[in-house]
């Protein structure tokens, strides 16, 4: 069988599994839909000031919010006077926010005189190459107002880092978790075991309809992320800053759409690299649940460290783990940079590579793992 009818035969395995697809339309039908349907409908959404105010603007929110804020003490909670007020402070203290000019005006400031400081001491290595890295991206950014955005892209955003994160990794683990060790249950690696080229034939099949399935379940995911986030929030603000979203801190000069599309991209590679992993312990496995739990504990296992606590180490593992690569948002949290030879390498920039890398000897492993394995 030629490799390319193989793979294509690997992935109709993959994609004909009804319990994928039942898994997943119990996850978005069940789970999904009803919390985003909740949300839209109960929600009163944060409000972002995205172009500068001006000085009559600022005056009047300064006098408004106190008797606003006054009246809110009066009205009913929940009532739509209530709501109304509400509403009313937020728009006011979002012009308020922006009174000053971006709201990273402080924070550049700050980093210019640590930066003259720095020169004026003649050091000019990591530390001031660093600073004057995270100044320089600022200052490229757009104007960022206050106030906070909370409509159709902010949900998007945050699909990648929750259900979307605990779907990508569910049909990744059902997937993929027997794609080698079925081969053992079957016995259909008492034939193909017997020919080196069927045997390295199969797993360049096996990794290349891997590949196409996790950027078919990730395109899937992305369709109903956007899909009902545009019904529900519609369009407004997806070109502003994706600075506009309180989490996202970083100077990244991107909007919330370019984000949606580079988060779209990041998690469909670590997802990718994710699947090599669990195909490696699949060559190693005859049972699949073994390779299920295995994998699933590297997926879960660094979360919850970084819940339990606080520590540096705890964070450096989620930050360099499949988990926090697959969430995305933690990229793009706040401006870090890691020591390279005394030049500041970004950390989105040095986890991709990693993880590349990394995947590079993975794949040579599950070539060296099938290829050597013994018929029973």
């Amino acid at each position: 069988m030629k490799p390319l009818s193989l793979t294509r035969f690997e992935l109709y395995k993959l994609l004909s599994r009804k319990s994928i697809w039942v898994l997943l339309a119990i996850m978005v039908i069940a789970i999904y839909l009803p919390m985003q349907l909740l949300g839209a409908s109960s929600s009163h959404p944060p409000i972002y000031q995205p172009t500068p105010p001006t000085a009559q603007q600022i005056q009047r929110a300064n006098v408004d919010v106190p008797q606003f804020e006054s009246k809110l003490q009066t009205v009913k909670p929940g009532s739509q006077q209530y709501w109304k007020l509400f509403n009313q402070i937020q728009h006011d203290e979002a012009i308020k926010g922006s009174s000053d000019g971006s709201v990273f005006t402080a924070t550049i400031q700050g980093l210019q005189n640590r930066i003259s400081d720095l020169k004026a001491k003649s050091e000019t290595r990591f530390t001031y190459r660093m600073n004057k890295m995270e100044y320089d991206m600022l200052k490229s950014l757009p104007f960022v107002g206050g106030g906070a955005y909370g409509g159709s892209g902010a949900q998007m955003a945050d699909f990648f880092k929750t259900y979307g994160f605990v779907m990508y990794g569910a049909m990744i683990l059902i997937g993929l978790s027997s794609i080698f060790s079925e081969e053992y249950s079957i016995g259909t690696d008492s034939f193909l075991l017997t020919a080196k080229r069927g045997r390295h034939e199969l797993v360049t099949a096996k990794l290349l309809a891997s590949v196409l399935y996790c950027v078919a379940m990730e395109g899937v995911l992305f369709i109903v992320n956007v899909v009902l986030n545009l019904i529900l929030y519609g369009v407004k603000g997806l070109g502003y800053p994706i600075q506009s979203i309180p989490l996202y801190g970083a100077p990244f000069h991107l909007s919330v759409l370019q984000y949606i599309l580079v988060a779209l991209v990041v998690q469909a590679l670590a997802g990718i690299a994710f699947g090599f992993l669990v195909l490696l312990f699949s060559s190693f496995n005859r049972v699949s649940l073994v390779t299920f739990f295995i994998s699933a504990g590297i997926l879960i296992l660094p979360e919850l460290i970084s819940k339990m606590t606080r520590e540096n180490w705890a964070q450096a593992v989620m930050n360099f783990s499949y988990t926090g690569l697959i969430q995305v948002s933690r990229l793009f949290q706040s401006f870090v940079a890691y020591n390279f030879f005394g030049y500041p390498v970004l950390y989105p920039i040095l986890s991709i590579v990693l993880v590349i890398l990394i995947s590079i000897p993975i794949v040579w492993l599950t070539y060296s793992v099938y290829c050597r394995h013994q018929i029973s």
